[in-house]
């Protein structure tokens, strides 16, 4: 039923994996930055809908020669990953999925509630992660209608750069920008055109959730831009900012967008990547 599993375990925070003949420029991008609550879901839907995944993974990172049932074998798993101490601590593992190549194409995701439906995990894929929640807030989902013509091709920060090709969306999962209070940082967000000759007029807008409450507020728009070309500018981090992990979101939009981090976009894509503040 199940393909051959093989884990890797990312360390360090940013978690990245520099696949070979992938430009070491474009970080993963497996959009699965869970939080804790969410994490908890996804190994309680795991188990309804993948229960002999997860005693493969336990073969796999155990004495096999155990005799134990399968009912026990989970609950190792489920006490290793998501353990009472690790929930109180906000810091619990969990699975992400990928193909060889630890991209997404099908982009397709487990499951983070037990209610959700079970679906297919596309034959190619694999259990490629075990993660760590780093977040504490679910953000508002937002994406474009149309990416055809228009998308954001780099955002770097600092020089450190993240490519990457067209998508409604993108989340970038294995990379984090760090930023220090009350200094500025170099930014520039490049975008991309389906025809370079022909580039579309867009307007692209920038957020960083500062203070870490799950919401990107006005106040929190780090920048507001029109043009055609590369929008480069210089990015100050308040004194007030929350030292931590936090987001922030990018949108480049021909039709417009909006001063609003959660409404959706017309023509281009919204990205969303982690920064640290120090």
């Amino acid at each position: 039923m199940f393909n051959k599993y093989s884990l890797v375990f990312l360390l360090g925070l940013s978690g990245s994996v520099a696949a070979e003949g992938i430009d070491n420029a474009a970080y993963n991008e497996l959009g699965d930055l869970l939080t804790v609550e969410q994490a908890q879901g996804r190994f309680d839907w795991l188990e309804k809908c993948y229960e002999g995944l997860l005693v493969e993974i336990w073969e796999k990172t155990h004495d096999a020669t155990q005799v134990l049932t399968n009912a026990e074998k989970i609950r190792q798993l489920e006490n290793l990953w998501v353990s009472q101490d690790k929930i109180n601590n906000r810091k619990v593992n969990y699975l992400t999925f990928a193909n060889a190549d630890f991209t997404n194409p099908y982009d397709w995701y487990a499951g983070t509630d037990v209610a959700q439906d079970c679906t297919l995990m596309p034959t190619e894929y694999e259990a490629v992660a075990l993660k760590t929640t780093v977040i504490e807030h679910e953000y508002c989902a937002n994406e474009s209608y149309d990416n055809e013509w228009e998308w954001i091709a780099a955002v770097s920060v600092d020089g450190k750069t993240h490519a990457s090709s067209s998508k409604a969306y993108t989340q970038v999962s294995g990379l984090v920008f760090p930023m220090r209070l009350n200094q500025e940082h170099e930014v520039v967000l490049t975008p991309g055109f389906k025809i370079p000759e022909e580039p579309s007029f867009l307007v692209a807008r920038a957020w960083i959730d500062w203070n870490q409450d799950g919401s990107f507020t006005s106040d929190e728009m780090v920048f507001d831009g029109q043009g055609m070309d590369a929008f480069t500018f210089n990015l100050a981090v308040p004194s007030s900012a929350t030292p931590g992990l936090t987001m922030m979101r990018v949108a480049m939009d021909a039709g417009g967008g909006s001063s609003n981090a959660c409404t959706r976009i017309w023509y281009g894509e919204v990205e969303d990547y982690l920064v640290t503040v120090q």
